[in-house]
């Protein structure tokens, strides 16, 4: 049974990476329906506090993982810890480690043209015998989303990644999910980005002091509107927990 905490109305699992990971690993196995993993950070939940169709989605998933600091310093707040922050990169990269020579096809779907493309070239160095069934940049319209999801269909895939922004990638999937054969799809935000090197993820230490967003901010300063996001979510957890 699934152990929760609400935050601002939205589902987040009580799990550290393992046992996330092991979880993603169950649903894979079990093909009865297509399942669904998010991975809110505080950006995300304090959009979901304005768009309900969003927080109905997150709702709907079958795990949710607190991607980012400001969760767990919310759960904090709120007097039930999460043991860690399970961010949605570090995921799959155990997922990609652990599952490296395991009959699992995985398939891409986001990031600009070209930037997936690198990360399965890339992932595929790394990992030799990883199962990349196929890839596909996120920017679709109706006539090659339609064809992404026919060949999805053709390629019995088990572990579906999803990277195209929040909310859009949380309502493709929302609309699609249904359709595909998978057995379960994964949201990854800018993911791909990283793992073609587009990206940098901060050095060890910053993400151990909570530090990555200041990180992120100095590669990309046009994160800084994004960043604000971060006190007005704890301010809004802050007022759900002791002034609703």
């Amino acid at each position: 049974m699934r152990e929760l905490i609400k935050i601002l109305d939205v589902n987040i699992d009580r799990v550290n990476l393992e046992q996330a990971a092991d979880r993603v690993k169950e649903l894979i196995a079990d093909h009865s329906r297509p399942s669904l993993v998010v991975t809110p950070n505080s950006e995300m939940l304090a959009l979901a506090a304005e768009d309900r169709e969003l927080a109905r989605i997150l709702n709907s998933a079958d795990l949710a993982t607190a991607d980012g600091i400001g969760v767990v310093i919310a759960s904090k707040i709120m007097r039930e810890p999460l043991q860690e922050r399970v961010a949605g990169f570090d995921l799959i990269s155990l997922i990609f480690k652990q599952m490296a020579k395991e009959d699992v096809n995985f398939y891409f779907l986001g990031g600009k043209p070209g930037v997936v493309d690198q990360a399965a070239a890339n992932l595929k160095r790394k990992y030799p015998a990883l199962n990349i069934s196929g890839y596909h940049h996120g920017y679709l319209d109706h006539k090659n989303q339609q064809k992404v999801i026919s060949e999805i269909n053709e390629m019995n895939i088990d572990l579906l990644l999803v990277g195209m922004g929040v909310p859009l990638q949380e309502k493709f999937l929302d609309n699609n999910l249904k359709n595909l054969n998978v057995g379960a799809a994964v949201t990854v935000g800018g993911s791909f980005d990283v793992l073609a090197g587009e990206v940098n993820r901060a050095p060890l230490w910053m993400q151990k002091a909570a530090l990555e967003w200041f990180y992120r901010l100095l590669q990309e300063p046009s994160r800084f509107g994004r960043i604000l996001s971060l006190p007005k979510f704890i301010f809004l957890v802050i007022k759900s927990e002791y002034f609703s």
